[in-house]
């Protein structure tokens, strides 16, 4: 009798074990320290796990620039007995082994060091790099903090514990808050729009009112080229910003912020480039803020809509024609509202940056499906040609619709309704091409609209410019198979891109 007392006793208490297991809230705590000097960042991690024999944490992104050495930036990785980890650096996992532990932590290092010897010759190296160097840190948190696999969708936290209290600093969870030690949360998933940390004895935070939107302006307050980038960024502020949110009739933001600080590793002047975040965008510059500047700037806080609120496919890789070539189309127009861009600029940038190198291109008319593999690896060509492509598609069709309608409608109306629909379907639910086409189908006709999109956009042939008509404002010439398009004579910008 005792012993069948004693056997389900254990029994209660296995169960019991097993149950109090299970219902753990998972959470991920962060805790960061960093002196100001080095260039090292010391990270705790401590975590509820879901598992009860093991947890698998992923570091690093390929697809975040590229970057396929992430994982040698992390360093130092440790646990506390009795739990034990294995490392795999091919496949970038960190398993840990829970032995019967009750708490559950992780140590390491990351490694933001610039190569003295080695100077950045292109902005990607430190902009999808952990950058910690003496007097700037910045960092996004796919280079800092550890991808867990158990879809437990946890609480994630980070603060401070150790940092230099006269630096700036501004993080892009909650910007209001200008204590590191104060605890910032987010939900696991939300991670996806990434966060991003800037701390700094060069940086220097600004906030605007934006159509009732807060405004964050974060910037490297001296430089070796002279750039006052507070006052670079202030026509963004009073003229594009409203000009994007009338655009797509939006100002349903939290807050917004820009993060541009210059490279701290380059020798010469090599130009800037830029990523968005949820809610903001993130720019390294290397050179003296200038139109390029201007497009980079207006091109990436453009994703807040095209690239971020709505995508065609499950991946930004599915259909960057749209993702990318009409979030460039949407740029360029709203740089001609807000008149930074003027007629010789917004021609330049179509011309010149667009059609002429787009036309010229050996590999204009690969097929859509091949852009992903080398994007990357090369992004002259191949990174470039879904730009270019959706670019002069969405010029095309703005055209065609405007002609359609007798100038009572613009590709900008398809783009409404097409976020009108995006926006009435649940939070997992995708835009597909056929929601693209449904949408389009209201201003020209549907069957055309399914073969351009095959054709020129899928199948990658190049648009005909000899055998199409465009409004009366813009004429084309074509010179050895290159089209360049013109204002004719009285066209105004800003009256052909008005709302």
């Amino acid at each position: 009798m005792e012993s069948k007392k004693i056997k389900g006793m254990l029994s209660f208490l296995l169960i019991f074990s097993s149950f109090s297991y299970a219902q753990q809230k998972p959470f991920m705590d962060y805790v960061l320290s960093w002196d100001g000097d080095s260039s090292n960042l010391e990270v705790e991690l401590k975590y509820a796990a879901s598992q009860k024999d093991s947890t698998v944490f992923i570091f690093g992104d390929p697809d975040f620039g590229g970057q396929n050495d992430i994982f040698n930036v992390i360093k130092n990785i440790r646990v506390a007995k009795p739990e034990t980890l294995r490392i795999d650096k091919a496949n970038r996992q960190i398993t840990i082994y829970h032995n019967s532990a009750k708490k559950h932590s992780v140590s390491y290092e990351i490694d933001g060091s610039l190569s003295v010897d080695k100077p950045t010759r292109t902005t990607q190296t430190e902009l999808f790099r952990p950058v910690i160097t003496n007097g700037m840190l910045t960092l996004v948190n796919v280079q800092f903090a550890l991808d867990v696999t158990d879809e437990s969708n946890p609480l994630v936290s980070f603060r401070w514990r150790n940092y230099p209290e006269s630096f700036t600093y501004f993080n892009s969870i909650r910007p209001s808050e200008k204590n590191p030690l104060e605890k910032l949360s987010a939900q696991y998933d939300d991670l996806s729009g990434l966060i991003y940390f800037v701390l700094g004895d060069n940086i220097e935070v600004k906030e605007y009112n934006v159509m009732g939107v807060p405004y964050y302006c974060v910037t490297t307050i001296e430089d070796t080229y002279g750039n006052d980038l507070q006052g670079n960024f202030q026509p963004f502020f009073e003229s594009y910003f409203p000009s994007i949110h009338r655009f797509w009739k939006d100002t349903d933001f939290p807050f917004y912020f820009l993060a541009v600080t210059v490279l701290q590793n380059n020798q010469k002047e090599i130009g800037s480039g830029g990523f968005g975040i949820k809610n903001g965008f993130v720019m390294k510059l290397g050179k003296k803020f200038d139109t390029r500047g201007k497009y980079v700037t207006a091109h990436e806080t453009s994703h807040s809509w095209i690239g971020t609120k709505m995508m065609l496919g499950a991946d930004s890789f599915d259909n960057q024609w749209f993702g990318e070539g009409f979030n460039d189309y949407i740029t360029i127009v709203n740089l001609a509202n807000s008149k930074i861009y003027g007629e010789e600029d917004f021609l330049h940038y179509l011309n010149e940056e667009t059609l002429k190198p787009h036309y010229e291109s050996k590999i204009k008319g690969v097929h859509n499906d091949s852009i992903a593999a080398k994007y990357w690896t090369d992004y002259a060509n191949y990174g470039k040609l879904p730009y270019r492509r959706g670019c002069i598609y969405a010029f095309y069709l703005d055209n065609q619709i405007r002609q359609a309608s007798n100038g009572k409608f613009t590709l900008r109306n398809m783009l409404l309704d097409l976020y009108g629909l995006k926006m009435g379907k649940k939070r997992d639910e995708l835009l597909t091409v056929d929601d693209f086409i449904a949408a389009g189908a209201s201003y020209v006709d549907k069957k055309e609209l399914q073969g351009q999109v095959a054709r020129y956009m899928i199948e990658g042939h190049p648009i005909d410019f000899k055998s199409i008509q465009l409004i009366d404002g813009f004429e084309v010439e074509i010179n050895d198979s290159v089209p360049r398009v013109k204002l004719t004579q009285g066209a105004d910008l800003t009256k052909i891109y008005q709302w």
